[in-house]
C-alpha cells in the first residue's frame, strides 16, 4: 500500500463518519408531533389513527 491510497482510505472514512455524525445529530425532530384522529369506517365502527407530523424538510 502507497502513501496516496492510505491517505484516501482515512480520507472515506472520515467523510463517511462526519457525514453520519451530521444525520444522527441534526435529525432532532424538535418541530414534530403526533396528531390522533377518529373516523367512521364503512362498517359503522370507530377507527383511531396516529400520524407522524413533521414540519422539517427532510427526515432522515
Amino acid at each position: 500500500m502507497n502513501k496516496k491510497t492510505l491517505i484516501l482510505i482515512i480520507l472515506a472514512f472520515a467523510l463517511g463518519f462526519g457525514g453520519t455524525f451530521f444525520i444522527i445529530r441534526s435529525n432532532d425532530h424538535k418541530e414534530c408531533g403526533i396528531v390522533t384522529k377518529k373516523v367512521k369506517d364503512k362498517n359503522g365502527n370507530w377507527v383511531t389513527t396516529e400520524e407522524h407530523i413533521c414540519k422539517e424538510k427532510y427526515s432522515f
